[in-house]
Order: structure tokens, then C-alpha cells, then sequence
């Protein structure tokens, strides 16, 4: 079975400042609150949370998009994450995040919860850019979700 988790984030910034925050490494670690590596290039090497979440850069479209292998450190292997950066009117950010080709177990057996990974992505990654690094969420259900 494939699952698939979508999510779409509104920033109050434009598409350049959040692509920045997710891969520029002195920004990932200070939303992280700690040492992260993040080498923004085509087959380069990233790792969060002090090695809990790895992974490498697998496609890079400056300020639009973003894939990436992904892999949580109790995953036998690694998801795919795209992340889409779309211009909004007022200078705003639309954040599309696909995940794909997760596991269904954990390198424990156990099954994985793709609600918790979804809650994970929102609290871990998206919330405390708003919050460590100042750029408003835009929580309005004005704006469309296509992509």
C-alpha cells in the first residue's frame, strides 16, 4: 500500500525567504535549536534533529521546488519529500508538501502512524519556522490549494 501525505502551508512571506529557511543550514539550525547540515545542491547531504531525520537533495528548482530523500532514523528507508513553493498575491507563500513511498513499519516492526508523521512535519518543521525564525503563518481559507 502507497500512502501519500499532502499538506498545504500559508507563509507571510514570499517563496524565496521560506526556500531559503529550508535549505539554508544556519537557518535550519536555528529553527531546529540545534546542529543541523544542510549542503543545497543536487545530491548533497542534510541531517535534522541531531541525526533523527536524514536524508539527500535529489531535485532543486531555486525558490519552486524542492525534492528530497527523507528518512527518519527508526525508518528502514526513506521517503520521498517535494516541497512546492507557489506565489501568492501579497507577496505570500503557498508551501505544497507531498510525502511519498514512507514505510508502513518502523525499523522496530512497528506500524508507522502517517497522522503523527503529518503532525510531526506541521509542528517540527512548519510551525517553528513561523516561530524561531518570524515569518507569520497565514491561517486564512481564502486561498486555493491546487497543485
Amino acid at each position: 500500500m502507497s500512502t501519500e501525505i499532502r499538506m498545504v502551508i500559508k507563509y507571510r512571506v514570499p517563496p524565496r525567504i521560506l526556500y531559503e529557511a529550508l535549505t539554508n543550514q544556519e537557518m535550519i539550525t536555528k529553527f531546529c535549536q540545534c546542529p543541523s547540515k544542510f549542503e543545497n545542491k543536487i545530491g548533497g547531504v542534510f541531517e535534522m534533529y541531531n541525526g533523527a531525520i536524514t536524508g539527500s537533495v535529489k531535485e532543486i528548482e531555486e525558490n519552486k521546488k524542492l525534492l528530497l530523500s527523507w528518512k527518519f532514523s527508526n525508518w528502514p528507508t526513506a521517503a520521498n519529500v517535494q516541497m512546492n513553493f507557489k506565489e501568492k498575491s501579497g507577496d505570500e507563500c503557498q508551501l505544497t508538501c507531498l510525502i511519498k513511498n514512507c514505510p508502513e513499519r518502523d525499523s522496530h516492526n512497528q506500524t508507522i502512524d502517517f497522522d503523527n508523521i503529518k503532525a510531526g512535519f506541521k509542528t517540527q518543521i512548519f510551525d517553528k519556522i513561523a516561530m524561531f525564525l518570524g515569518y507569520p503563518l497565514n491561517n486564512d481559507d481564502s486561498s486555493d490549494e491546487d497543485d
